[in-house]
């Protein structure tokens, strides 16, 4: 019963699947070819949902998103609890992860799926490849994060991961930063490739990083000022732990929610995922 509500309202399964198979080649023409319309921006339909928000002076007034990472606008917090699947318990075989991102009511934003190889999950388990749909409350993919096979910054492969935005524009990147004396990683803009936020772990934690304790703290400041934040905790009324994201920052804009959104994953498969 735990994830009842977000296939009833987000139908998660059946819509990433579709988001993952929905994939052609592009077309290759021999000879001229004669336009008769205008190419379409994006491939998203405009969303059809509002909602009410209040400003200082308590005015109500309708907000539409226009994107699906809009829908973290204003949120104080949101967390991330993974699904299980039954064959993978009772066998112990590995599959591909899924997520669910609620907000601090329990109110269902976003159902993440993983796709990636039955070799790289058997060979590499945690530190694989992958790419990361997720998918909104009109059922369309809002966010995509991609993961790319590197080593650690010890091979001058620093691990990462970016973030994209439909039709194919990506919205930035999480690269983790060279230290041995605690867990850093930089969020990049996009399209400058500037670092906007520097998100940094607990010290003392281990031989190079590597070993955190399962309730962890990761600060996310810039400028000097605490920005948002994430922890790991155990929730007793899920029976599982859950990983939070809190924006101290009620400046944050939409781009800079996902941004911090897509490092608590990376952060998930870095220190979190034993499973192989």
């Amino acid at each position: 019963m735990l994830q009842e509500d977000a296939v009833r309202n987000l139908q998660y399964d059946s819509e990433i699947r579709v988001a993952q198979q929905n994939h052609s080649e592009p077309r290759v023409f021999d000879g001229p070819v004669s336009i008769t319309s205008q190419p379409r921006v994006s491939d998203r339909i405009p969303l059809p949902i509002s909602t009410v928000e209040q400003n200082a002076r308590g005015v109500q007034s309708t907000y539409i998103p226009l994107s699906g990472y809009d829908f973290l606008k204003d949120i104080p917090s949101v967390y991330i609890e993974q699904t299980f699947e039954l064959n993978e318990s009772l066998t112990g075989v590995s599959s591909e992860n899924r997520y669910v991102v609620r907000s601090v009511v329990g109110e269902a934003l976003y159902a993440a799926s993983e796709y990636s190889t039955e070799r790289n999950r058997l060979i590499l388990g945690s530190a694989r490849p992958f790419h990361m749909h997720l998918i909104d409350k009109t059922h369309q993919e809002a966010l995509l994060f991609q993961r790319k096979l590197a080593l650690g910054f010890m091979c001058c492969q620093p691990k990462s991961l970016e973030v994209w935005i439909p039709p194919g524009n990506i919205l930035g990147r999480i690269v983790q930063s060279p230290t041995i004396l605690a867990p850093e990683f930089y969020i990049e803009d996009g399209v400058t490739g500037n670092p906007i936020f520097c998100v940094e772990g607990p010290k003392n934690t281990g031989f190079c990083c590597f070993c955190l304790p399962k309730e962890t703290y990761f600060k996310i400041h810039s400028g000097g000022e605490l920005r948002a934040s994430i922890d790991r905790k155990w929730m007793n009324g899920k029976s599982q732990y859950t990983t939070n994201i809190y924006f101290s920052d009620a400046k944050l804009t939409s781009k800079d929610r996902a941004l911090i959104l897509g490092a608590a994953f990376l952060l998930e498969y870095l220190y979190f995922q034993t499973r192989f």
